[in-house]
């Protein structure tokens, strides 16, 4: 039934097209042209989080052809959600917490799908296991090449890694002649965080959804012996900069925790299921809708990648929390002045991952990389993202949220519905050691659980490599 229902839904996407234009990708470049992908269904009750990958879905079958024995160069992106009639879910009614795809041969993906199918999932790394989570996925995308005796070689190519809602109507489109590569490109691999936040009480003007916020429920079981939240090391370990472990914000320790990911695992209720019967919950039915525009490779095509940057909760040595608290201002403040700033310095392309308190020991420091595009990741009562060169005091990208402000699907009220990006034309050339700086303002009138402030970039590494036409 849900292999059926997928087929309806995406004849239907071919015969009435693709979004609507401010969100559809497509012309940002000559010579493009675009395919889409559907997702597997989400059955979720009120209430209920999806945080898992998909088996891999075949691309079309035409593309795949086509690109069987030449690379494809993927140049834009976007991410929607749908439900099964094609039209757009508003994000009352399901939020978008995060995504990562995948796209590559279809034996890699499935290999490692079958591998992974079964782990939990969350964030950026399981401590002390190997676990592929959010950012571990990522970097698993990239090194499917790694394996000459499985994979041949072949590239896989990463999107997302930390996009959510707020990239809803973001583009992704990346200037001559940079491109995501993949070879022999036949399926698409998503891992998902959807929260149903379709309140059955809801009514116009309430405002976003607190789930959201993912708060931790009387069910989530703490285990101070262990550090362990429901019988799992919490992902990712707790670790923020001096600057937030000063301030003793909630979201930097285990014991004063109240809410973010940590507490939204896949299959968990953000409702108290104490009070909430959630079997007398309606289950809806989501389905995510991936659009990207392509190209095909050409000789001077630039790979891009991203680098280990930047987490306003990390610094030099710390590879930071992901998330923190804004605590709500201070009584008798005037709303305009409450405004809760936090920065960071880290370098730009050093720092293995987001959580790990060592740099690389195998590159160069001084190895140039480019800066091709960045895009801020804030959640609801963000302001603004800077990033500076930390040396000069330059300004690099200024990314700011849009707020919705009605009913209409993509134009939420109280949501973010879309960030500013950054594109780098021509690119910003520095070292990987070079430091770089991260300013996040959030409006704290009222407190939030579980926000980030980070930087999803694209650097290219300009040596040219033999390794860009196919193998």
């Amino acid at each position: 039934m849900a292999d059926r229902s997928s087929a309806l839904l995406l004849a239907f996407l071919l015969v009435v097209g693709t979004l609507p234009e401010a969100l559809a990708v497509g012309g940002g470049r000559q010579g493009t042209r675009t395919f889409s992908v559907l997702s597997r269904p989400i059955y979720l009750k009120y209430g209920e989080v999806h945080n898992t990958i998909q088996d891999p879905i075949r691309l079309p079958q035409d593309l795949v052809r086509e690109f069987a024995s030449k690379p494809m160069a993927i140049v834009d992106y976007s991410v929607d959600i749908v439900d099964k009639e094609g039209t757009r879910v508003p994000l009352y009614d399901g939020y978008n917490h995060h995504y990562a795809l995948g796209i590559g041969g279809y034996e890699a993906l499935n290999w490692y799908y079958k591998k992974h199918k079964n782990d939990p999932y969350g964030g950026y790394e399981l401590n002390a296991t190997q676990v592929p989570t959010m950012r571990t996925f990522m970097d698993d995308m990239r090194a499917l090449s790694m394996d000459v005796s499985r994979r041949g070689r072949r590239r896989a190519a990463n999107f997302g890694g930390g996009s959510g809602a707020e990239e809803r109507g973001t583009s992704h489109l990346l200037p001559a002649p940079f491109a995501h590569v993949v070879d022999k490109p036949e399926a698409l691999i998503p891992l998902i965080h959807l929260i149903n936040t379709k309140a059955p009480d809801r009514r116009p003007g309430d405002g976003y959804s607190k789930l959201l916020e993912c708060p931790c429920t009387p069910q989530r079981r703490f285990d101070e012996s262990t550090g362990h939240i429901d019988g799992k090391p919490p992902v990712p370990p707790f670790s923020c900069n001096s600057k937030f472990e000063d301030e003793g914000n909630p979201s930097c320790s285990f014991d004063a925790y109240e809410g973010g990911f940590r507490c939204c695992e896949h299959g968990v209720f953000l409702l108290d299921t104490s009070v909430h019967d959630v079997s007398k919950e309606e289950t809806t039915e989501f389905f995510f809708k991936f659009d990207f525009e392509f190209l095909e490779l050409e000789p001077e095509t630039r790979l891009v990648r991203p680098p280990a940057c930047c987490d306003v909760t990390s610094n030099r040595t710390v590879g930071g929390n992901i998330e923190f608290d804004v605590p709500a201002c201070s009584e008798g403040v005037d709303p305009e002045d409450c405004v809760y700033e936090m920065s960071s310095s880290q370098t730009i392309d050093m720092m293995p991952n987001y959580h790990h308190k060592t740099e690389h020991l195998d590159v160069d420091p001084k190895e140039v990389v480019e800066l091709v595009y960045a895009v801020g990741h804030l959640h609801v009562g963000g302001l603004s993202l800077d990033l500076y060169d930390d040396d000069s005091g330059e300004l690099l990208c200024h990314s700011v949220p849009k707020y919705g402000a009605t009913e209409a699907a993509g134009d939420e009220e109280g949501y973010v519905v879309g960030m500013s990006s950054c594109t780098f034309d021509p690119p910003i050339k520095m070292t990987r050691d070079t430091v770089v700086r991260t300013v996040s303002r959030y409006n704290n009138t009222v407190g939030h659980h579980g926000v980030m402030a980070l930087w999803l970039m694209q650097v290219s590494d300009p040596a040219p490599t033999p390794s860009i036409q196919a193998s």
